[in-house]
This record gives C-alpha cells, structure tokens and sequence, in this order.
C-alpha cells in the first residue's frame, strides 16, 4: 500500500507539532497504565494473534469483545480469549533494519532525522528497540534499549557504504535472531526502512519468511525507490548514478525490478502492512501510522489442539458482526511434530 504524497521535501529537521503532541499522549497513557499487569497467564503453548481492525476508510474500529471475533484454525473454529490491558500493555521489542547502501543516500538525509520518533510513537513506554543497518554486511548499530536518545544516536550514526548492494533478506533474518532472545510476554515488531526488493542475499526468500513466521514477528515494511528519490533530492544529497556514467547500472536496474516484491511477501506473510515514502512529510506519516496500529492492536489467543504432524498451519480471522470491518492478521503459525 503506498501513499500519495507532495513531491516538496521539509527543510525543517524533526517531525511536525501534531506528531509531537500524539508523542506526549503516546506517553501519558502508557505511563497511566505501566502498573497493570498482564492478565494473560497460562502454562499451555498459545498462539498469540495480533489482530488489526478497520473500516474500508482505514480508521480503527475500537470496543470490539471477544465474542465479536471468529478464529479458524485449519478451518476448525477456536476457543479465544482477548486481553484488552495486553492489547496496551504488552511491551513491544522492535528491530529497525535501515538500508545503508550509497544508492539509498537521498532516503538517509530524511531517515536520519527521524530517529526521535521511534520509542515514544512505536516502542512506547514499556518497550525495547534495536537499530540494524544492512548493505554488503549487517551491522547492529544499537542493541536493545528503552532509551529514546540512544536510539535516536543511532539513526544519526547511519552512514552509506558499498553503492548498490542490500542484503535486504539476510539483514531480516539477523534481525529475527535479535528478537528472538526477547523475553516472553514481549510483542516481536520488525520496522524495515529500504528498497522493496533484495540486492545480494545469501538466504533466500521463502527460507526467511519461515524464520519471521516461527519467531511469530509481524513486519512493517517502509520502502521507498531509490531511482525516483533523487529527481525530489537536491543535487548534493543525490547518490551516483547506479553503475557510473554508462547504462548498463541502469540495465541492471531495470532487470532488478522484476524479481520478487520481498517487502510485499514480508508484509503479507505476517499480517503486517507495507507502506512507501518519497518525502519528510511521507516518511513520518508512516512512522505514526505504524505506531498507531501496533497500539490499537486487539490481542487474541488460542490454545491450538495436537496435530499428528507438525508444518504451517493456517489461521483465518473474521468479525462476523461488523460486515465492513477489514481485518488483518497473521496467516497461520508453524507447529511442532
């Protein structure tokens, strides 16, 4: 899903006063509400749906109950439970993989300056974030931390390095072993800042995706192109051109372009969304749309029943009472033998 938006970049550095003050309410409320505990408790393996509801205008569709949800579990319905506190309350880890590369330069003058929006408006007040960036190598820039400053250092700290390689898919995968040693209870975000599709990975496509759909992470993918950006860069934030000064970079672009969408595949594998971004006012509209769904998030549960076999098993969520509500939601979870 993209995003139209004004060709005009900001001049300003940091985000608008109406994203500042859904910041400080952000806040206010999670730290109203730090001292309820999660009232999820049980010994037996659950599987945890994180369940997003809209209208076909996109706005959240809030006061729903568990009675007005529907979960199929390979076609056989399931007993659920819903906790509205964890739906505020459980703490989010998010691991943000940015795209270094030198093509992705013109993004990285806006990126940069984002950074200070991620803990109050995605993380929150309870969660953990990790800064990774990603060209021919796959760097941890900053480990997890609840500290808004150090994250916002680390957005600062992004430089580019090798022109055109994006080890988009492996830079995924590094990111789901980060999250992974995340304590229980705690829901596993990947925010994705880069090109859609992958430029030199060693794993490969559906290889990933398991490990996201095993580590029960949901993935927000925010890309943007780097051939469109620098016609709305000024000229000295634009990268070189991809392969210098022939055409055959840009044969190599072109051919590119038609492999696999991964931040399509990503988004839908995990009832995650995939939005795009050219400009400041584009980027931060993004960043805030993020962060208000993973808080207006309806936390389902269920206790799945034995299987004979283990494999991918497919779950559907609806809302029977309300017609026009468009729901998103992980496609299915892996189960063991």
């Amino acid at each position: 899903m993209s995003m139209a938006r004004s060709p005009e970049t900001r001049t300003r550095a940091g985000p608008s006063n109406h994203l500042v003050h859904r910041a400080i309410l952000a806040l206010v409320s999670a730290t109203l509400l730090a001292q309820e505990p999660p009232t999820i408790r049980t010994n037996a393996p659950l599987v945890l749906v994180p369940v997003t509801v809209t209208d076909r205008n996109g706005k959240s569709i809030d006061g729903l109950s568990v009675d007005d949800f529907q979960v199929l579990d390979e076609g056989v319905r399931q007993n659920i439970r819903m906790d509205t506190s964890d739906t505020v309350l459980a703490p989010v880890a998010l691991a943000v993989v940015i795209q270094s590369s030198g093509i992705s330069e013109a993004e990285l003058q806006r990126i940069r300056r984002v950074g200070g929006m991620i803990q109050p408006l995605v993380i929150g007040n309870r969660g953990q974030g990790a800064v990774i960036a990603y060209d021919t190598e796959i760097r941890v820039i900053e480990n997890f931390t609840s500290d808004s400053t150090k994250i916002r250092t680390a957005f600062e700290k992004i430089d580019p390095r090798t022109i055109k390689s994006g080890r988009l898919i492996d830079a995924i995968a590094e990111a789901v072993q980060m999250l992974e040693t995340r304590p229980e209870g705690y829901r596993r975000v990947m925010l994705v800042l880069g090109e859609s599709r992958d430029r030199g990975s060693k794993m490969k496509l559906p290889q990933a995706i398991e490990l996201v759909q095993r580590a029960g992470v949901i993935m927000y993918m925010a890309t943007y192109s780097a051939a469109a950006a620098p016609w709305i860069t000024r000229p000295e934030d634009a990268p070189p051109l991809p392969g210098g000064p022939d055409n055959l970079g840009g044969i190599a672009e072109l051919l590119r372009l038609g492999k696999t969408n991964a931040a399509d595949a990503f988004a839908r594998a995990t009832g995650g969304r995939h939005l795009s971004f050219l400009t400041m006012n584009a980027l931060e509209e993004t960043i805030s749309r993020t962060g208000e769904e993973i808080h207006s998030q309806y936390l389902l549960s269920f206790v799945p029943a034995s299987s004979k076999g283990g494999g991918f098993r497919r779950i559907e969520v609806n809302v029977p009472s309300r017609r026009d509500a468009i729901v998103r939601a992980r496609p299915g979870y892996w189960a063991d033998k």
